[in-house]
């Protein structure tokens, strides 16, 4: 049986963890690094707290092979940051150019806006349920209220020019935010090492049955590991290899971290304990201990407010490049995702995120392969098809959990 003790064993060590890495990551050397600045973005755009909050829904349709499934998860993002290294490397230098491939991009930049419309939503019902669950304030009512004061704040602060100062405050808490993220994980593994020196450390069953249902709703939740694209629409501060290899090492840091999470969580849910929405998260945490909740909703804040922040930012540089006035970029992003935050609910929203930016994805693939085939690179026209495929058929096919 667990003690108070044991419960704090576990949290502590996240606290412990928390500090360590903030201390190391706000160091002047450190921030000032290069390598530093280029990762961080697609980092955290990758390792936000969503990842956390939706990895049990991983665990409860994968059961006993939910690590494997994430490990496949991310190596199909792996594969499809691939093809957006290629476009880093070949498609900006045309950029400019009456190239037939620019046409394919500049389209793609508004299934992108597309796309971000949908995930500042579903970055925003995720960090509001957080924020309204463990204060036993949770209610579609409340939900709906609260989120929709949160974007028409964002809304009138960027028509009337703050959100740059915004963007710069959110910028200061990233490596707080992912620092956070990583407490979370290390008390869930704590957790697996108390259950196991107690003798408590049990998976019950370990036979896999996925349904194609099930298969559906695991490729609905490709969005958990998208981000790494962010490293596209940087090069204003950054080269195009600096990009790129920060790109592959975040989503390296990122997919292990994700196995890990997903395997830590095990015990916790197998047998399954909790129904499979955005929630489930809560029913772990109490188990592990009584402050962890906090940690995670500690860790939400942060991170789905700078993600909320960034995507609204920088799809409003878009806008303005295409010749649409600063301010009115604002209602043009946060009407329709208003509108979209009231009729969905996390886990819709989520799963219509995945599909988006599948298809977002799927047009950079296609780019990738047309720039491949010019130079007869064989092996790599497979390889972009493959994950043009890939995406396919997320877009298709991926539903809700």
């Amino acid at each position: 049986m667990r003690t108070n003790s044991d419960s704090w064993v576990a949290v502590g060590a996240a606290f412990f963890v928390i500090a360590g890495l903030a201390w190391a990551l706000y160091r002047p050397k450190v921030q000032q690094s290069v390598r530093y600045q280029a990762t961080v973005v697609p980092l955290a755009n990758i390792m936000d707290v969503g990842f956390i909050v939706l990895s049990p829904a991983i665990v409860l349709l994968a059961g006993f092979a939910a690590p494997l499934v994430m490990l496949g998860i991310c190596l199909v993002a792996i594969a499809t940051g691939f093809a957006i290294s290629y476009n880093i490397r070949y498609q900006e230098p045309l950029e400019g150019t009456k190239d037939s491939v620019n046409k394919i991009a500049r389209f793609s930049q508004w299934a992108l806006l597309a796309a971000s419309v949908v995930n500042i939503s579903y970055y925003t019902l995720l960090s509001i349920t957080l924020v309204l669950w463990p204060l036993d304030a949770y209610s579609t009512g409340a939900l709906a209220v609260w989120g929709t004061v949160y974007l028409t704040a964002i809304g009138l602060i960027g028509w009337f020019g703050g959100i740059n100062w915004l963007n710069r405050q959110a910028d200061k808490t990233t490596a707080f935010n992912l620092a956070a993220v990583i407490g979370v994980v290390v008390a869930f593994i704590f957790y697996n090492i108390q259950e196991w020196l107690g003798g408590r450390w049990e998976l019950g069953s370990t036979e896999v049955s996925i349904t194609t249902d099930d298969l559906r709703k695991i490729i609905g939740l490709f969005a958990m590991v998208q981000g790494f694209e962010a490293a596209r629409y940087i090069g204003n501060r950054f080269s195009a290899e600096q990009r790129i290899s920060s790109m592959r090492l975040a989503q390296y840091i990122s997919s292990f971290v994700f196995v890990v999470l997903v395997a830590a969580i095990l015990v916790v849910f197998l047998p399954p304990l909790a129904e499979v929405d955005g929630t489930a998260i809560f029913v772990a945490s109490d188990l592990v201990g009584p402050a962890l909740p906090w940690i995670v909703l500690l860790a939400a804040i942060g991170s789905q407010t700078s993600a909320i922040l960034g995507a609204t930012g920088s799809r409003s540089d878009m806008i303005v490049n295409a010749g649409v006035g600063r301010k009115w970029t604002f209602p043009i992003i946060l009407i329709p995702t208003i509108a979209l935050f009231l009729l969905t609910d996390v886990t819709q929203a989520v799963a219509l995120a995945s599909r988006v930016f599948a298809f977002y994805f799927l047009l950079q693939a296609l780019i990738a392969g047309m720039l491949a085939w010019r130079k007869q690179a064989w092996s790599a026209v497979a390889g972009f098809t493959a994950v043009g495929l890939a995406m396919a058929t997320i877009s298709i096919f991926g539903i809700s959990i």
